[in-house]
Parts: C-alpha cells; sequence; structure tokens
C-alpha cells in the first residue's frame, strides 16, 4: 500500500526520478531548466534558503560583538 502522506517536495523528486528513468544522479545533473520542477528537482525548496539560520554562524557573530 502507498504512502497517502507524500510531501509536495517528495512528490516533485519522484516525478523527476521518474523523468530522468530513475537514476538519482541524472535528477542532479538535468539540463531542463524550463522545467516547472527544476529548483524542487533535489527536493528541496529554494524558497526556503536562509530560513531558520545557520546557529553556528549566529554563534561566531554573537562573540564578534562582545
Amino acid at each position: 500500500m502507498a504512502n497517502k502522506n507524500i510531501t509536495p517536495l517528495k512528490a516533485v523528486r519522484a516525478k523527476c526520478l521518474d523523468c530522468s528513468g530513475f537514476q538519482p544522479k541524472e535528477v542532479k545533473l538535468c539540463t531542463i531548466e524550463v522545467c516547472p520542477l527544476y529548483l524542487y528537482r533535489l527536493g528541496k525548496n529554494p524558497k526556503r534558503m536562509g530560513i531558520g539560520g545557520n546557529i553556528s554562524a549566529y554563534s561566531q557573530k554573537s562573540s564578534a560583538q562582545v
């Protein structure tokens, strides 16, 4: 039985794998930049980059201010 709780990013990843003949390396090497799924093909949402911050960068920044 298939998992009904698949996330949108996992669905995109699955479609990209299907398109590339189920070869993960080919998904990464995809050159079809006009595809609406292109930016999401690696299972990451580029619009969320930077959200949450980097803890190590924060601690370095805090020590520099002291």
